[in-house]
């Protein structure tokens, strides 16, 4: 969660001492409604034309006056102190800051308020910051310098193909130093606001870092909530265990024993190792019967391999009993033994 440095009561006062000077009431009442000063909620210039019998155009005026009002060299300066605790808060973060992040840190809440509407006001009547809400890389956010926008889309070029590079999620802190020592004249609070507003890059329940076309990073169904658990677990595991662990985690989207099952059998990343126990391909766990497993273990190594060897380097693949590859060892007609008790493939 975000850390609160909440607007002063003070500005807030010369924020409504501003606001008197809006002295025609319908002024007044169109700037505090379009800006939400009342509760913090936005009206469009339609609800607020429609409420008045009036166009959109004509409420867009009254809007356009009052700011007038209020950008003028009599009352503008009360702004100096909401525009003061703005500009640090933004430097802080390197000029740029998700819309997010900036209403809570500035407020205490993410619900709508009347001192989100008086930020929503000075952002606008202050120049020298800026809402980007239409960017392919970004959701909505704001910037106090135009160096920050090039700044936040090199932070995630730069992670994007590193990503890629190693194919893998990232704990946050690794990610923190890895950007600290490619971007050292970066705040490390812009590092989290870039990752907080990035469209492409985001974080999982274990708050691992990646690309979020990863089924690593936002799970699209049973199969991807079930790879990310083993996964995380590190261990074969019977289906029962794996559903009742997706459980545990995604509580608002229950797995059924029988589904998991189900979905596990048909997708190649998984691979059934004894009975109903899964493990993941990339752990090099192997699919087929226990003699097709032998048969590959002699052939990789291209000599002939005792007992003991073989046994090894099977249970290093399928979870069976010993006793399991020693009655495949003895049964195949694939297998032979040498003189010497090591065993080749016919």
């Amino acid at each position: 969660m975000f850390k609160k440095t909440t607007f002063p009561k003070e500005v807030s006062i010369k924020i409504e001492r501003a606001l008197s000077y809006l002295t025609n009431p319908r002024t007044r009442e169109v700037v505090e409604r379009r800006f939400g000063l009342k509760d913090g909620k936005i009206e469009t210039l339609e609800a607020i034309g429609k409420n008045y019998g009036i166009t959109r155009e004509r409420v867009r005026q009254l809007e356009e006056n009052g700011l007038k009002i209020l950008k003028s060299e009599k009352v503008l300066p009360l702004f100096g102190a909401a525009f003061n605790f703005l500009g640090e808060l933004f430097s802080e973060h390197g000029h740029i800051i998700g819309e997010n992040r900036l209403y809570f840190t500035a407020t205490g809440t993410i619900d709508p308020n009347p001192l989100r509407g008086q930020i929503y006001l000075a952002l606008t009547l202050g120049d020298s910051f800026k809402r980007v809400i239409k960017d392919d890389k970004f959701h909505p956010y704001w910037v106090s310098h135009e160096t920050a926008q090039e700044k936040a889309k090199k932070i995630v070029d730069f992670l994007i193909d590193y990503f890629k590079k190693n194919n893998k999620v990232f704990c946050e802190s690794e990610i923190m130093d890895l950007l600290s020592k490619k971007h050292s004249n970066c705040p490390a609070k812009m590092f989290e606001t870039v990752l907080e507003i990035s469209k492409n890059i985001d974080k999982n329940i274990f708050n691992e870092i990646g690309l979020n076309s990863w089924p690593d990073i936002i799970p699209q169904g049973v199969r991807d909530r079930a790879y990310l658990m083993l996964k995380k677990d590190g261990a074969p595991k019977h289906f029962t265990k794996i559903a009742e662990m997706i459980n545990n985690v995604f509580k608002n989207k229950p797995a059924y024993t029988q589904t998991v099952h189900n979905e596990l059998i048909k997708d190649p990343r998984f691979v059934l190792v004894g009975r109903g126990t899964y493990a993941l391909t990339d752990w090099g766990y192997e699919a087929g019967t226990v003699e097709d497993v032998i048969c590959k273990v002699l052939s990789q190594n291209k000599k002939p391999l005792d007992r003991k060897e073989i046994i090894d380097l099977v249970l290093a693949k399928r979870q069976v009993k010993p006793n399991t590859i020693i009655l495949n060892l003895h049964k195949s007609k694939k297998i032979r033994k040498t003189a010497d008790d090591k065993y080749i493939l016919v």
